[in-house]
């Protein structure tokens, strides 16, 4: 069983326990990835492991991280390198949402934001990406948001962190395409998931919403072919074609109008 557990494919998913990091996990187990599901959530993380476990012929493993918490990123290698020597593809998809306006929002909160969407993800690329590298394979997909391609009110802190995301991700998908490492930078749209529930507010997107599955199917699929900064659908090329020719100034007041907390 070792002997066949080494010859698949090994994948790490953070965010694992619901939404778009329990799509990708269902999506690798079917195409013969073992994982490691990473998520605070265990009883959800849990039934997902057996779920998957009923389904494939893989070794689904989890473990329970809080990914916001100081030297976090440090854990996870840990926890990845006692289940395999070397990872295949890290999904950095753990994540939250902040609604309201900055200045209210609690300052524990906008830390744990910075260590879990920056911190984390940096210090993990960090430990994870060599190996990959020695090896000349592997990949790294970091979960962002159309967010991050404009300014929005309201949602300040979490566009700004998922701005840094893709800039950083694109920045490295060139530094490794050299060796045969790929990077991706995945960012969804608003997706039919309890995010905004847990951010506390209620989405009026004019475009509508995408599910995670087809999120999952698009960035997986891209990650074979490129490019390294990924939308999904129709609406995230209209988000991308705003950011890039409708001025920043006015797209910022449009999402200020649109996110604006009512009384």
């Amino acid at each position: 069983m070792e002997a066949e557990t080494d010859t698949r494919p090994f994948a790490v998913v953070t965010g694992a326990s619901r939404g778009i990091g329990a799509e990708y996990a269902r999506a690798l187990a079917a195409g013969g990835f073992d994982l490691l599901l990473v998520s605070r959530d265990v009883d959800r993380m849990n039934r997902l492991a057996l779920e998957l476990t009923a389904r494939h012929r893989v070794q689904i493993s989890s473990e329970a991280l809080d990914l916001a918490e100081p030297g976090a990123a440090h854990r996870l290698y840990v926890a990845a390198r006692q289940r395999r020597p070397t990872v295949d593809l890290l999904i950095n998809n753990a994540g939250f949402g902040l609604f309201g306006e900055f200045v209210e929002m609690p300052m524990a909160r906008i830390q744990e934001m910075l260590r879990l969407h920056v911190n984390t993800v940096v210090e993990s690329i960090r430990l994870f990406l060599p190996s990959m590298i020695e090896q000349r394979a592997g990949a790294i997909i970091n979960v962002a948001s159309i967010a991050g391609l404009f300014s929005v009110p309201y949602l300040a802190e979490y566009a700004a962190t998922k701005a840094f995301l893709i800039t950083l991700s694109e920045a490295l998908a060139e530094e490794v395409r050299p060796s045969g490492v790929r990077i991706q930078v995945c960012c969804p749209g608003s997706t039919d998931t309890d995010f905004h529930a847990t951010a506390g507010f209620k989405p009026k997107n004019p475009l509508g919403t995408q599910s995670a599955a087809e999120v999952v199917t698009i960035s997986l699929a891209a990650l074979k072919r490129g490019p390294a900064l990924v939308t999904i659908g129709w609406r995230g090329r209209v988000v991308s074609w705003l950011s890039r020719y409708v001025p920043r100034a006015i797209l910022a007041r449009a999402a200020a109008a649109k996110m604006k907390p009512t009384a």
